[in-house]
């Protein structure tokens, strides 16, 4: 190349625009009192964030002294019980191009900071579900994972977790609705935003707080939820309010009230999630035949899925239709060969049967799935 065209070659790169980085992060965060956690949500974030964006709602702890170890930007705001004004608060601080929001007692592993690092610089999505893990020590609840075998470090210090699918990251520009378990998914849909799945885990520690914790914070959400259906509510549609409120009053063990208004769901709406919990509630109540036709419902919605056909072979093994039974748990583990609660309870059914060698399989496999189940058997059959 001749010199002269290497100087016009530099005049040219002098003048070509640079291209903006369209994928800044803004982390946004609503706090209070949350000096136990905090510093471990932020540790885990800091080199992925462009920004972290921090709405105090009222904290008397060291919440915002730990807070201003990684950003200045701190706002307080006026708690009026209503999540998705103090979300949008946050929203209206940041200047990033997308939005990650998680709370104080949540963490994400280096791997899957990471891997958001990198579908951020896909164009085709304008959101993203990731997997959110609950850790607890109550292994009784349903899919509940053991951390024994687990990869995550985060795994480490409770028995296990279960799993559900959460919307956290979203590109600028949709807001969140509802007063109580607030959500950007209704803006988004709106506008017809594309949102994709990931393996990406969130780890929620919240459950492993003490017990006072726990009541006082589900009380409140029964009283916000209450508060809401008394009210305009743009967003979130009747029905979905009334399958909140009922899980919160479960939580509690208020079965009968969440009953009310699960009855009061379906009527406007059948949804599978309302059906599997008010089917799972009178089969905890044993009014068998209202859960058989509640459950009878969901399966001709998702013949496939499993926590039907567990709640069904339940409930033919208490009424003593034990081939019917048997069918349900068979279905349930051709779906998940790995499900403990299926295992469990087909070998109840046969030891029910006085089949103890078929029994004694399906426990064993149950409690190689989940250690649990050791204490639920006092002896396996010999």
């Amino acid at each position: 190349m001749k010199p002269k065209e290497r100087v016009c070659l530099r005049k040219l790169i002098k003048w070509l625009p640079i291209e903006p980085n369209m994928n800044k992060l803004s982390v946004c965060m609503i706090v209070k009192n949350e000096e136990q956690h905090l510093k471990q949500c932020l540790e885990s974030i800091k080199n992925l964030a462009d920004e972290i964006v921090i709405v105090d709602t009222g904290s008397t702890d060291k919440t915002k002294d730990i807070a201003k170890e990684y950003t200045s930007k701190i706002y307080d705001f006026v708690w009026n019980n209503d999540f998705a004004e103090a979300r949008n608060f946050s929203l209206s601080k940041a200047s990033g191009d997308w939005i990650l929001y998680l709370d104080a007692d949540e963490s994400i592993s280096e791997k899957d900071c990471n891997e958001i690092r990198e579908i951020l610089k896909k164009p085709e999505a304008d959101a993203y579900y990731f997997t959110f893990r609950t850790y607890t020590n109550d292994s009784g609840k349903a899919n509940w994972f053991s951390s024994k075998e687990d990869f995550y470090e985060e795994s480490k210090n409770s028995n296990g977790f279960w799993i559900s699918q959460v919307l956290r990251l979203f590109k600028k520009g949709y807001l969140f609705e509802g007063k109580i378990h607030e959500t950007p998914l209704n803006s988004i849909k709106e506008k017809k935003g594309i949102v994709f799945d990931t393996d990406i885990v969130i780890h929620h520690y919240g459950e492993l707080k003490d017990a006072l914790y726990q009541k006082t914070k589900q009380k409140n959400y029964e009283s916000l939820l209450k508060l809401r259906l008394s009210e305009p509510h743009p967003g979130k549609t009747d029905h979905y309010i009334m399958f909140e409120l009922a899980s919160e009053l479960i939580k509690q063990e208020k079965i009968d009230e969440a009953i009310i208004y699960l009855e009061k769901a379906i009527q406007i709406y059948k949804d599978l999630p309302y059906l599997i919990t008010l089917g799972g509630l009178y089969l905890k109540k044993k009014e068998y035949a209202k859960a058989e036709k509640i459950l009878t419902d969901a399966s001709q919605i998702s013949p496939q899925n499993e926590d039907v056909l567990i709640n069904l072979g339940v409930l033919y093994s208490e009424t003593k239709e034990y081939n019917k039974s048997i069918r349900k748990f068979e279905k349930a583990m051709d779906i998940n060969k790995n499900s403990a609660d299926a295992n469990y309870n087909l070998g109840l059914v046969y030891i029910k049967m006085g089949k103890l060698n078929k029994s004694k399989t399906y426990l064993e496999r149950a409690i190689e799935l989940n250690p649990s189940y050791k204490g639920r058997i006092k002896s396996l059959p010999k």
